[in-house]
């Protein structure tokens, strides 16, 4: 998984207002472990490490993220939808897609996603780096190792606004991606006991003042997930990738 969020290979319309946000303070890393070095431990570690190009690095480096905080337009996620991988994806997911453009911000949804964020434990990935992997992955997704990302530009959301544009989701799911059961199956073990991919599926519709434009459009994106590092324990989110909407 490139450092800027890479994988391994309607609702009733939002009314959340506002606020100032509270700031939050980083827990330290408990739940990093030593994984037995076997011949396909190192084989994929080293497929993995391979993968962190230096460019996606030295750009992940140079970048800065907002400060985690948390407000009544985004609250933490519930700590009981934090102890399940899919439960945690889905509520995730919902509060990152469901969005009234005019009454919520960009910097207080990636403050929000700084929040959420679980450490990219991957081989290859520096510490300097891994706190960053979410918000990158979701403001900066033309960065190298990038991904189509569901948060519009900060022009984007400004005109979205303007125009009274709202988005809400509907029918979320959640399932572990095909390519991290295939590596897990092969007898590779992640250094976060937590850490997976999801999967999120679900539909979306876009409302202007609160008239739906079309009929709601499938959407689907993959999450990958960790040891949550500002909760008091659970999942967080390390990345979010392969945004489509159709």
């Amino acid at each position: 998984m490139p450092t800027g969020g890479q994988p391994l290979s309607g609702t009733t319309q939002n009314t959340r207002t506002r606020t100032t946000t509270s700031p939050t303070q980083r827990l330290a890393p408990t739940s990093i472990r030593q994984v037995p070095q076997t011949a396909i431990q190192r084989q994929i570690d080293a497929e993995l490490a391979q993968a962190e190009t230096p460019a996606a690095i030295a750009a992940a480096q140079r970048s800065t993220v907002a400060a985690p905080a948390v407000s009544t337009a985004y609250p933490s996620v519930p700590t009981a939808d934090r102890g399940d991988p899919g439960t945690y994806a889905v509520a995730f997911t919902t509060e990152l897609l469901d969005t009234n453009f005019a009454v919520q911000s960009r910097g207080a949804l990636l403050a929000w996603a700084e929040h959420e964020e679980a450490p990219n434990t991957l081989p290859g990935v520096p510490a300097s780096v891994a706190g960053k992997a979410l918000v990158l992955s979701l403001a900066d997704p033309d960065l190298p190792g990038g991904s189509p990302s569901p948060v519009p530009s900060a022009a984007q959301w400004v005109a979205d606004a303007e125009a009274g544009v709202s988005q809400s989701v509907a029918d979320v799911q959640a399932e572990v991606d095909p390519d991290w059961t295939q590596i897990i199956s092969q007898g590779w073990q992640p250094r976060d006991p937590l850490m997976t991919i999801e999967t999120v599926t679900g539909t979306m519709t876009v409302a202007t003042n609160g008239v739906a434009a079309a009929p709601p459009e499938s959407f689907s994106l993959t999450v990958t997930l960790g040891s949550a590092a500002y909760a008091r324990a659970g999942y967080g989110a390390v990345a979010v990738a392969d945004w489509t909407l159709h």
